[in-house]
């Protein structure tokens, strides 16, 4: 049985003037306020919000997925006047046991979305063992996560894809989707 839990702090996305763009990105208000959990396959799939994931007063929330092939991920999508964004938050993960044929991924997720609504490309910053199988591409970037504790992780949206992203055009972003992801390749 394979497990992956994904632990977030605040989340804040901006506009490079400082401009907050998400709904409840605190996770102070319960987490259907601005936030929505999708998912997919079996297994036990949950998201929730408590303030006993760190040891301080304000609240986490987390992104689990538990024995079988499947994610979850508690997302918020936000239109944005242009691509010029800060995307910055702490996160934590932790992973079970894997294998070549089951394997876990923790991630935190950046998703761009054209005027029409479709996905042009994402970014996940990932914490994952050998075993996973993702790899990058034009509109697939990887940040790989070495650390499984509590850290500070900072995306200048823009930036990221114009280094990272060449099948995507900043200037055609007017959404952007981020998100707690977790999966498992299978059960």
């Amino acid at each position: 049985m394979k497990k992956c839990l994904v632990l977030l702090l605040p989340m804040l996305l901006a506009l490079g003037y400082g401009q907050e763009l998400l709904v409840n990105g605190d996770f102070e208000q319960p987490i259907t306020t601005g936030w929505v959990q999708t998912q997919g396959g079996v297994g036990t799939q949950t998201t929730d919000r408590s303030t006993d994931y760190q040891p301080d007063p304000d609240y986490e929330a987390s992104s689990y997925q538990y024995s079988g092939a499947g994610w979850t991920k508690l997302g918020q999508m936000v239109n944005v006047p242009r691509s010029d964004l800060l995307l910055s938050f702490w996160a934590s993960f932790q992973l079970g046991p894997s294998s070549s044929s089951c394997w876990p991924v923790g991630s935190i997720v950046a998703g761009y979305y054209d005027s029409g609504g479709n996905l042009m490309g994402e970014t996940y910053y990932y914490y994952h063992d050998v075993n996973c199988l993702w790899t990058p591409s034009a509109t697939l970037s990887l940040i790989n996560v070495s650390d499984p504790n509590w850290a500070q992780y900072t995306l200048y949206v823009r930036d990221e894809i114009i280094q990272h992203l060449p099948g995507v055009n900043p200037d055609f972003v007017t959404k952007v989707e981020v998100g707690l992801y977790a999966y498992t390749s299978g059960g």
